[in-house]
């Protein structure tokens, strides 16, 4: 996990409990906390982590080569928006504003994979105009933050905003391709054999869900899925500079990741002929803080193999 306090090398039985209690006591929100007064020494660096980069939204445009997609859908588009986490960080006219981006990208379709609250359930409210105004068919899937507070208000909210969402299901976007959403991993109940059970076994299937680390269980079952797409991670939110690129290519590195998102942290990565994109989000959660690590809308430009 990085930035563990160092423990004490006594001999005592205690010296090994409390280690491991020190470990403990890095979770992402103190880290950010601690980036925060770290940053608060400088002005500069303050407003920069706080009002500058988590409003600096950025347009990732990513080509996904998919092996198995039909001809007639090569140069389809679709976006992603992720961790919106409507809170006292991230305003339902800010949404609108991403929203609005959206729709000059003009996607044929617009995922949306989870974490739409923060803490407040109440805030989901917030999501109805904004995604009533995509041009787009939206669908959605949930995430854990959705569940801790009050899944059905989400859900309501999402249907209410004309975004259809995907629990453990599957549907036909157009001939000979499907989406599929998972319900959350953390604390819901993720069934992808019953998500896949109607897709016709010659069609692409995309898959939606939360956490990016389930990818590993669609490797290892060898599922019928193309492409992964997921959030949860924000990135870290804060990254910090290496010395050398990572195993996965990253110059940056991120101290601390969520549980269930840290495989997988961010970017497009492929296992065999399966792959999984994970979008560091629009919105910020635990803390207001984002350090080389944008916001992001993906625009994903699908290609046959």
């Amino acid at each position: 996990m990085g930035l563990v306090a160092p423990a004490s090398h006594g001999n005592s039985p205690d010296a090994g409990q409390e280690r491991v209690l020190t470990r403990r006591r890095w979770t992402r929100r103190r880290f950010l906390q601690w980036m925060g007064a770290l940053a608060a020494g400088s002005g500069a660096t303050a407003a920069y982590t706080r009002l500058v980069e988590p409003r600096w939204l950025d347009v990732e445009r990513v080509t996904l080569q998919v092996p198995g997609l039909p001809e007639r859908l090569a140069g389809t588009t679709l976006a992603q928006i992720s961790d919106i986490h409507l809170s006292e960080y991230f305003s339902p006219e800010r949404l609108l504003q991403t929203v609005q981006l959206v729709n000059r990208l003009a996607p044929r379709w617009v995922m949306l994979t989870g974490d739409y609250v923060g803490r407040d359930p109440e805030a989901a409210r917030g999501l109805v105009e904004p995604l009533r105004h995509l041009d787009a068919p939206a669908f959605a899937v949930l995430g854990n933050h959705d569940l801790w507070t009050d899944a059905s208000l989400v859900a309501r909210s999402l249907a209410e905003g004309a975004v259809s969402l995907l629990r453990n299901q599957a549907i036909p976007l157009a001939d000979g391709l499907w989406l599929a959403g998972l319900d959350d991993v953390w604390s819901g109940r993720p069934d992808l054999t019953q998500a896949l059970a109607n897709v016709p076994s010659a069609a692409v299937t995309l898959l939606m869900v939360h956490e990016p680390d389930f990818f590993s269980q669609v490797v290892r079952r060898e599922a019928p899925v193309a492409v992964q797409f997921s959030g949860h991670s924000h990135g870290g939110q804060v990254r910090l500079p290496r010395l050398r690129r990572d195993g996965l290519g990253l110059e940056l590195y991120a101290p601390i990741l969520p549980r269930y998102g840290r495989h997988y942290p961010m970017g497009l990565q492929r296992v065999g002929e399966r792959q999984v994109y994970t979008s560091r989000g629009i919105g910020v959660w635990p803390l207001p803080y984002r350090f080389n690590c944008r916001p992001e809308v993906s625009l994903f430009t699908l290609q046959p193999a």
